[in-house]
């Protein structure tokens, strides 16, 4: 049986889970193996094998640079398996003030992260600046959109507070150098609208603002579906996305935009590239310059013109359900994949895989999962988690049970809305 007369097994190996790699490369891999266009297998780089490798027709690598994992990548390249490398961040330009990141810029990790973008048989990005970059190491570069989890958003809008305006910034970083950019505005914002206005800071607390009864904090939440069924609930009517004018922050991909478009809040975004390129001023958002004045001048015209308000918050959504959704995501992973398959079958007879092993290993983790949980009912989490440390070899086997659980989760998610 060839390739093209079965589910084609698609290994993507990922060094770390965090909602890029959740939204780029989970759901929709999840999506098209609950369809049954393909087979999907999905583990961590640390936990990967060339046995896994052998097995794949196609191997998938995001944001992958550690060195010590390098192997992999060469196993794949040595087998003849289309290599696909999916990045959303421009690990070459990283700024200073991004102390935790600068380990991408070792000469090891750079080296390695060059040998993933020339190897590859197709490099995802987001951007044009990133889509430029990769060029120089490869000439097949797809620029891609990000997607939006529809079934995590309410299909009817939340309800507002009618008392006050609701403004929300939502970051991942806990030291959020960005927020620089608005909170001299936004200060003066609060005192010119004191009881009109409520500000959540979600996932950063600036201590500036901190003991002001009018000023929210709400923790990071690392489990990105959880955070964004919340959020898109939550009834916020405008939002924050600062971005600093240089090549590493116009690299990025508009996730900004696509939340607070989803959550049919009305946008406050910087006048950079990621934003121009999708944002239609005072129609599906605000754009400011970086200038003294233009974020309290952007907010308070929106705290002010509730029919502002409503239209971005209205077309805004419009757009992205129409734009960015997992389906449409899902559909380009499936083009890609098939035209990189169809194109090594042209040029190949590389022995197919196995049709049922993928299948094997994800049951085998399943029933792993199902005892676990079978055991955290019975004794509780702690006294599992407990017994797994006092049993573990080494904090790995921990690292491998949180995959297991959540890989279970993913490719049996709850139903609700």
């Amino acid at each position: 049986m060839n390739a093209a007369a079965r589910r084609p097994y698609v290994l993507a190996l990922l060094p770390h889970v965090i909602p890029s790699t959740i939204l780029t490369v989970v759901k929709p891999l999840t999506r098209l193996h609950r369809s049954g266009r393909i087979v999907a297998d999905i583990t961590l780089e640390a936990h990967g094998s060339p046995r896994q490798i052998a097995r794949a027709d196609a191997v998938v690598f995001s944001r992958n640079s550690e060195p010590e994992h390098g192997g992999l990548l060469e196993c794949a390249v040595s087998l003849g398996k289309p290599v696909i490398y999916d990045i959303d961040d421009n690990f070459f330009e990283l700024p200073a003030f991004y102390p935790r990141e600068r380990r991408h810029l070792t000469a090891e990790r750079v080296r390695q992260l060059e040998r993933y973008l020339r190897a590859a048989c197709l490099v995802r990005v987001y951007s044009q600046p990133m889509q430029e970059r990769a060029s120089q190491f490869n000439s097949r570069v797809a620029r891609v959109d990000g997607p939006i989890d529809w079934n995590l958003v309410p299909e009817t809008p939340p309800p507002r507070d009618p008392q006050r305006v609701r403004i929300v910034y939502a970051t991942s970083r806990f030291d959020d150098e960005l927020a620089q950019l608005f909170l001299p505005d936004l200060r003066r914002i609060l005192d010119t609208y004191a009881g009109r206005i409520s500000v959540c800071f979600w996932g950063f607390e600036p201590p500036e603002l901190r003991g002001r009864a009018d000023v929210e904090f709400r923790p990071f939440v690392p489990d990105y579906d959880r955070f964004f069924r919340r959020f898109a609930r939550a009834g916020f009517d405008i939002g924050l996305a600062p971005l600093r004018d240089d090549v590493f922050h116009r690299s990025k991909s508009n996730n900004k935009f696509r939340e607070y478009a989803a959550a049919r809040i009305a946008g406050v975004y910087s006048k950079v590239d990621v934003y121009t390129s999708c944002v239609e001023q005072e129609r599906t958002g605000m754009l400011v310059a970086d200038e003294p004045g233009a974020w309290y001048a952007a907010i308070s015209r929106l705290i002010d013109d509730r029919g502002l308000r409503t239209r971005i918050q209205t077309e805004a959504y419009t757009q992205a359900r129409a734009q960015y959704g997992l389906e449409q995501m899902s559909a380009t992973w499936l083009e890609q994949i098939t035209s990189l398959l169809g194109a090594q079958a042209a040029t190949s007879t590389a022995r197919a895989a196995p049709s049922g092993a993928a299948g094997v290993d994800r049951m085998h983790a399943l029933r792993r999962a199902v005892y676990l949980l079978g055991a955290m009912r019975r004794h509780g989490i702690r006294a599992t988690v407990n017994r797994i440390r006092r049993t573990a070899k080494d904090w790995r086997l921990l690292l491998r049970v949180r995959w297991q659980l959540h890989g279970a989760r993913l490719f049996f998610p709850p139903n609700r809305r």
